[in-house]
């Protein structure tokens, strides 16, 4: 009997599942605009992602025709605030860790220390021993350990005392950076020591790219003595989480509940973290000058818009001695001032209670009290000073989620990591929401500034209470599917606004989905962003009055251009070469480039070359056949203006109907080339200079491309140089509109307008 009963409820489960599947569809047929759609990309999920992705994306469906039906009968229980985050598993995930020692005078605990070091179980590491102008036999120790492991040791010893730790800090990020090998960081105090199994608890944190710092507990321990004084669990007792478990929590979460109250990372020797790049931080002379916290500020820096990790599996053991800084200046004036420093950092990066303030106000006075008895409060108030906080908080720029429809090649897809890198650049807290459509592109993904979480849900519809947990106040998407699958999982999430950039999608759906996709707009969405004319077709002027539409023109960053040899390509100094950057679909035009290209050779006397830089099934099918020596396929490549710059000439023959604001048209011009281009979206303004285009257009001819005629302006182009002169001196002039900090700028105002109230608040 009892096996047929659980037949009976699996059976009643799936029917539910099957009954709720069969209410969803009116909403499914009105996402994807017809039944047939539907049933299309269902196959779609099902080749891409298998029966398991087919399912997670049922399961999603499911959620949202619950949550409009207001219907939790058949719903699963909810899932707790402490399993909204996971850890893939992934048994080859071994990132390389840069292991920086800095270490001054501290022969006496070296040996212990870097035997913890080489002897971890994790073999995937570097080691970066510093010296600060040690004056004992520090450096004889380091030298033998360098000796002994040549193959995963670098040293750096310093002629003069740099003045403090986090100087050295920096060195060590700098020499990683410089090396390009570390993925991860941890920063192990020449006087500390761990446990063996340290980094092999640590590091499989990091699979969840969310992670930006996983740290273990510390057992406090006396100089000259092994047992431990005091532990985590007894530093942290009064606050929670629960300190003798693994967790992965937001960071806004843990600054609300925990670090900004107390230094919840004790000691940096017991936490590994994504190693971030450039941080402006560490060219703070504020932030270099502090003795007491500067390690609070930093991690609290790192962790920004991401996760933190924790486990209490391994134990770094922290030395404490007479000599330590921290231990001897409790009750100086500076250790006031610090913690006043903390606190106006903390206020200018995160959106914090004044419940959790207030504690941490009332936790340094009652140490005032402690230590020092006969100073008269008032002295506590002017070294601590709460309006010095609240002017601080005055500054603190909004949490945004920017969402992708995946790291694949693209404009809609990868204009979100450019402004997503700008945005971090400018201050904000900035998370990436990889929707993971489409296989992951390694090169796009490079392409993200390291500083930035990514965050990945196998359940989508947790969206909603991981947005809340990490405190988004922003949602930016940049795909129509994408735009209407969040605005479903945030309904009733009034205080999380979204915004909508159009990247040429809209216009090319049918009517009818337009028409079912609007209902759902009007209510979730607080504005849109149009980068086209063209992108305003689908949409009443009553819709874009009371959406405030708006206009941004895209930009991109400035970087370094560093040309690709020619010879390196096999092509000759005098060759007339083209350069097309683009996904490889048919309707970008690479056979017809290669076309256009052959009939120019054959009609003049220079030697055209033609490069074709991109991925996908286009460059699969020209690739495999007989295709002329003149053309170089070169697959991705995510350095496209080092290879713009190498030619004379970039070309985009599109006849992709949404084609709006080519960001590779940006590229080519900040390459320094003209550009050859269909009159399609906003192309032509793109090269409008006052003086003339800073480049050559064609008309398609009943959306086909021209051969013959494209042949014939590449054939001149190649073989007039006083023609291609003039274009190529307008080039500056075309480049100099694209300027990234005032579209930047401009989102920002957007952002901003997301939460004005009032009768004005549908104004651009």
């Amino acid at each position: 009997m009892p096996r047929a009963r659980l037949f009976l409820q699996r059976l009643r489960y799936q029917l539910q599942r099957l009954f709720s599947l069969i209410v969803a569809l009116p909403m499914l047929i009105r996402h994807y605009g017809s039944l047939g759609n539907v049933i299309v990309k269902a196959f779609r999920v099902l080749r891409r992602q298998g029966l398991t992705g087919f399912r997670l994306r049922v399961a999603m469906f499911l959620h949202l025709a619950r949550q409009s039906r207001g219907d939790q009968t058949d719903a699963p229980p909810p899932v707790p605030p402490m399993a909204l985050y996971e850890i893939p598993d992934a048994p080859d995930f071994a990132p390389r860790v840069s292991v920086i020692v800095p270490n001054y005078n501290h022969a006496g605990y070296l040996r212990q220390r870097l035997d913890s070091i080489y002897g971890q179980g994790y073999a995937n590491l570097e080691v970066i021993l510093l010296d600060d102008c040690s004056s004992d036999d520090s450096r004889a120790i380091l030298r033998e350990y360098a000796d002994r492991y040549p193959d995963i040791t670098r040293v750096a010893f310093n002629t003069e005392n740099s003045g403090g730790v986090f100087h050295q800090w920096r060195k060590g990020l700098e020499m990683a950076t410089e090396m390009a090998t570390g993925e991860l960081v941890w920063i192990a105090e020449s006087d500390d020591h761990c446990t063996s199994n340290l980094l092999a608890e640590l590091v499989p944190c990091f699979a969840n790219q969310a992670v930006m710092l996983a740290f273990c507990r510390s057992d406090f321990v006396e100089d000259g003595k092994d047992a431990p004084v005091w532990s985590t669990e007894d530093y942290l007792h009064d606050l929670c989480p629960d300190w003798r478990q693994p967790f992965v929590r937001s960071a806004h979460w843990l600054v609300n509940h925990a670090w900004g109250v107390k230094n919840i990372v004790a000691n940096v020797s017991s936490a590994l973290f994504r190693h971030p790049g450039r941080l402006p931080l560490l060219e703070d002379p504020e932030w270099t000058g502090l003795k007491l916290c500067g390690d609070w500020i930093f991690y609290l820096t790192l962790i920004r818009g991401g996760l933190v990790a924790y486990t209490p599996r391994a134990t770094n053991f922290y030395r404490q001695h007479p000599r330590n800084t921290s231990v001897g200046a409790h009750g100086e004036d500076r250790y006031y001032q610090e913690h006043e420093r903390v606190l106006r950092h903390l206020v200018s990066m995160y959106r914090i209670d004044q419940a959790t303030l207030d504690r941490n106000r009332a936790a340094l006075r009652a140490h005032w009290l402690r230590n020092r008895p006969d100073a008269p409060e008032t002295g506590f108030d002017a070294l601590f000073d709460p309006s010095r906080v609240r002017d601080a908080a005055d500054t603190r720029r909004k949490n945004i989620l920017m969402a992708s429809f995946g790291f694949i090649p693209g404009g809609g897809e990868t204009f979100p990591i450019t402004l997503a890198n700008l945005l971090k650049r400018r201050g904000h807290a900035v998370t990436f929401f990889n929707l993971r459509e489409g296989h992951a592109v390694p090169g796009i993904r490079g392409l993200l500034d390291r500083d930035i979480p990514v965050l990945e849900l196998d359940r989508l519809e947790l969206t909603g209470a991981v947005c809340v947990d990490m405190g988004i106040e922003i949602v930016h998407s940049h795909h129509a599917w994408v735009d209407m699958t969040l605005a479903a999982l945030l309904i009733g999430l009034s205080d999380i606004k979204q915004v909508v950039t159009m990247h040429g999608m809209y216009e090319m759906l049918p009517a009818e989905q337009i028409a079912g996709m609007l209902p759902l707009l009007e209510q979730r969405i607080s504005r849109f962003v149009y980068i086209a004319d063209k992108n305003l077709a689908p949409f009443s002027a009553e819709f874009r009055q009371r959406k405030g539409f708006v206009r941004i023109d895209n930009a991109l960053a400035l970087s370094e251009i560093r040309p690709i040899p020619r010879a390196e390509l096999g092509i000759a100094d005098d060759a007339f070469v083209l350069c097309v950057v683009s996904r490889a679909i048919p309707e970008k035009g690479w056979e017809e480039a290669i076309q256009s290209v052959a009939w120019a050779r054959a009609h003049c006397q220079r030697d055209i070359q033609l490069l074709l830089v991109g991925s996908g099934d286009e460059l699969d099918r020209l690739n495999r056949g007989d295709a002329p020596d003149f053309v170089h396929f070169m697959g991705f490549r995510a350095n496209t203006r080092d290879y713009f710059a190498s030619a004379d000439l970039g070309f985009l023959p599109s006849r992709f109907g949404g084609e709006s604001y080519p960001l590779v048209i940006i590229d080519c011009l900040h390459a320094g080339r003209p550009v050859l281009a269909s009159r399609l979206g906003e192309i032509p303004a793109m090269l409008e200079t006052g003086h003339g285009p800073a480049g050559a257009l064609f008309d398609l001819e009943d959306w086909r491309i021209p051969i013959e005629h494209v042949g014939r302006l590449i054939a001149d182009l190649a073989t007039d140089p006083d023609r291609y002169r003039a274009l190529l001196e307008r080039v500056p002039a075309a480049a100099e509109r694209f300027n990234p900090e005032n579209m930047v700028t401009r989102y920002e105002t957007v952002y901003a307008e997301c939460f004005r109230t009032g009768d004005d608040a549908s104004q651009p």
